[in-house]
């Protein structure tokens, strides 16, 4: 009885993460992204990259944590249970989304010295 209470908690707050970060993220990471590349279609295909893997990671972190090794006895067990599993969720995506806004403009950086090489190259 337990389990299938804390299953569906955890689920529920899972795509309510999913949903509401995630879409939080992908409008404000527009401004960001543009502000650091001027190229608008290179940015928003950033934005919309950046989007699907958060989705991704999200779902899968959310997949892992749905088996627990044992049962489930006590209210108490269910809300240590919910509370850890999205707790790590909330703390590696953080992490995640920090190693984003480092890297992000460096890698956006650098395909577009890239771009302007390849097309100098052309022009010559």
């Amino acid at each position: 009885m337990y389990i299938i209470t804390a299953y569906s908690i955890y689920l529920f707050c899972s795509l309510i993460t999913v949903l509401v970060v995630g879409k939080s993220l992908h409008r404000n990471g527009k401004s960001y992204l543009f502000g650091e590349c001027p190229d608008e279609a290179m940015s928003t295909s950033a934005n919309n990259f950046l989007y699907t893997g958060y989705c991704l990671v999200n779902s899968a972190f959310a997949l892992f944590f749905l088996r627990t090794t044992s049962s489930l006895h006590t209210w108490t067990e269910v809300f240590e249970f919910i509370s850890f599993s999205q707790g790590f969720i909330f703390l590696s995506l953080g992490l995640l989304h920090m190693v984003n806004i480092i890297f992000a403009p460096k890698i956006i950086q650098h395909f577009l010295n890239k771009k302007l090489l390849t097309h100098k190259n052309t022009i010559s």
